[in-house]
This record gives C-alpha cells, sequence and structure tokens, in this order.
C-alpha cells in the first residue's frame, strides 16, 4: 500500500490493551499433544497497557520497558508476522507500546497486545476480516489470545481456545494484589500435577457465577505455591487483611480479592483497583 495514500485518520490507532482475570480455573487432565485441558472463566479488566500504532518508513518499536523492546520473541511483533502473513499487507509500522500490566503475573497482558495488534492492522489496512477470523489467527500464536476477541466475558475449553461467549456479568469492582515477582507459565503447568487436584464441576461454578455467586477457585495454584512458597504466605496474609474471597489468576502471581476493604498494606505487594470491563461487537476495548 502506498502510504503517501494513507492520510488523515486512518494513518494511525491508538487502543487499550485490557488485562483480563479468570474467576476461576479448572485443569481436567494433560493431553497427549502436552497441553493441559481447562475450563475457566476469562473475565476482561481495565487495567491496561496503551499500543500506539502508526504507518511508516521503516519498522520501529519503542516501550517504556527498555527489556521489552527486543522484536525477536515480542508478542506484538509475533501477531505483526502474522497478519503479514495471512494477508500480504507488508506496509512498514512504528509502534510504540505503553506497559501497565505487570509482567509474568497471569494477566494476559502479552497476549492481549498480540490481539489489539491484529485488531489495529485490519483497521489500518482496511481489510476489515471478521472478528472470528482474527479470533482464529490469534488462536495460533497463543491459547488465550482469541479470547480478547470476545465482549469481554467467555467460558474458555480446551487449551482456552474454544471461546463460549457469555453475557455481561454485573459490573463488579474488587482488587487486584501483584507480588514484586513473576513466575514462568511454562513452568507452572509443567509443576502442575493434574492426578492430584481435587475434582469440581467447571459447569456448576459457571451456573453459579452467572447467578450472581463467586467462587474463586485455581487449579493452578498449589504448581505455582510449590515453585514461590512465598505466594502461599501472600495468600493467607490478604485472607488476614479481611479479603472474603482471594485467589491466583491464571498462572500467578497475581491474586484476584474479593472484600470492601480501604486500607492496603502488605509488603513486596502491588495492589490495582479494578473492575469488569466489556467491549462493543465492532469495536476495540475502551
Amino acid at each position: 500500500m502506498n502510504l503517501k495514500n494513507f492520510k488523515g485518520k486512518d494513518q494511525a490507532l491508538t487502543l487499550l490493551s485490557p488485562a483480563k482475570v479468570n474467576l476461576f480455573f479448572r485443569i481436567h487432565h494433560r493431553r497427549q499433544d502436552q497441553y493441559h485441558q481447562i475450563s475457566s472463566l476469562y473475565q476482561a479488566i481495565n487495567l491496561s497497557d496503551t499500543i500506539s500504532i502508526s504507518l511508516a518508513e521503516e519498522d520501529l518499536f519503542h516501550c517504556n520497558l527498555n527489556h521489552l523492546c527486543d522484536l525477536q520473541g515480542n508478542f506484538i511483533w509475533q501477531a505483526v508476522s502474522l497478519f503479514r502473513q495471512k494477508t500480504g499487507w507488508n506496509q512498514k509500522l512504528s509502534i510504540r507500546l505503553q506497559k501497565n500490566i505487570p509482567l509474568q503475573a497471569g494477566l494476559g497482558g502479552g497476549s492481549s497486545n498480540a490481539a489489539t495488534t491484529l485488531w489495529a492492522l485490519n483497521q489500518l489496512s482496511h481489510y476489515q476480516f471478521e472478528e472470528n477470523q482474527l479470533a482464529l489467527w490469534a488462536a495460533e500464536l497463543g491459547s488465550d489470545m482469541a479470547f480478547f476477541f470476545s465482549q469481554g466475558t467467555a467460558y474458555c475449553q480446551g487449551k482456552g481456545e474454544i471461546i463460549q461467549q457469555i453475557t455481561h456479568l454485573p459490573s463488579t469492582h474488587f482488587w487486584l494484589a501483584t507480588p514484586q515477582f513473576g513466575l514462568s507459565t511454562t513452568a507452572v503447568y509443567q509443576k502442575c500435577d493434574a492426578s492430584k487436584l481435587t475434582h469440581w464441576d467447571s459447569a456448576q461454578a459457571l451456573s453459579d457465577t452467572l447467578q450472581g455467586k463467586f467462587i474463586l477457585r485455581n487449579d493452578l495454584e498449589p504448581a505455582a505455591f510449590d515453585l514461590k512458597p512465598e505466594l502461599r504466605v501472600i495468600k493467607h496474609q490478604l485472607l488476614a487483611m479481611g479479603f472474603t474471597q482471594v485467589s491466583m489468576t491464571g498462572s500467578g502471581t497475581t491474586f484476584i480479592c474479593f472484600g470492601s476493604l480501604e486500607t492496603l498494606e502488605s509488603p513486596g505487594v502491588v495492589f490495582y483497583p479494578v473492575h469488569f470491563l466489556q467491549r462493543k461487537l465492532g469495536y476495540w476495548y475502551q
């Protein structure tokens, strides 16, 4: 595409790239392909990164975190490469990432960045592929990336790529508690022994949630706690502070905390007040 013919507002986009939480997370078993079979209720939240993409004469990438500026292995540039491969659109791009979502925290920041990038490129290129098609492409990059093409709430199964859209849950405010250290998603899954987990019914958990009965639970907690015993201590401290429910999200290290507390202080833990985030079909998260 000729850069000179790409004018005005079509030259650039700035979009929110939201985090997600797992309101519950069930591990069923390890599959033959070595992935785990899961059932989980995913929810987008208002804690977000910001991605700005504009047309350029050469590929450029800037980030407020210097160690994320390497293009190799970066989820954003993986999404760019995939879009170019699928469409043949090879316009050079300048991309700026303002990173606010904690890293290695179970909040899906990298996956959200990739999905947001695919959405932006679809707009900038004027190709206007259907959202379902973009979700399929996103699933090629990562199991939970397709979720972000839902409307913000979804029951996810398989590896996380089988998505059942859920009617918007009531707007809910809560806290995230993020320790100042991360965990490798791969390491947590490798440590997880599904045969030792207590069975519980994820379908019933979904039914309860849709009736407003939130019961937070995550089968990856034991593996994460084995790798980082400090996490078990932090969870006990959060409950002792007065939170009514505390559960890790994703592969950790962040905890979802339900309860009305005003004074929050725990050494080595950062607290974020958050709420559920939805999007309208045809629009990105706002």
